[in-house]
C-alpha cells in the first residue's frame, strides 16, 4: 500500500514540475519578446485571484 501511495505522489509531483516548467518557459519567452500586454495579463490574473481570495477570507 505504501509503495502505491508513493508512486501516486511521485506522478503528481512530476506532472506539477512539468506544468511549472511550461509556465516559466512561457513567461520568459514573453519577456524576451517584450510583449507588455501579455506580461501584464500573465501577472495580473494571479494577482487579481489572490486579491479576491484575500477579500473573501478577510
Amino acid at each position: 500500500m505504501a509503495n502505491r501511495f508513493g508512486s501516486v505522489i511521485a506522478t503528481v509531483m512530476s506532472a506539477a514540475a512539468r506544468v511549472a516548467g511550461y509556465v516559466i518557459y512561457g513567461f520568459l519567452r514573453m519577456i524576451y519578446r517584450r510583449d507588455p500586454a501579455m506580461i501584464a495579463l500573465f501577472l495580473g490574473v494571479p494577482l487579481a485571484i489572490a486579491l479576491l481570495v484575500w477579500l473573501v477570507l478577510r
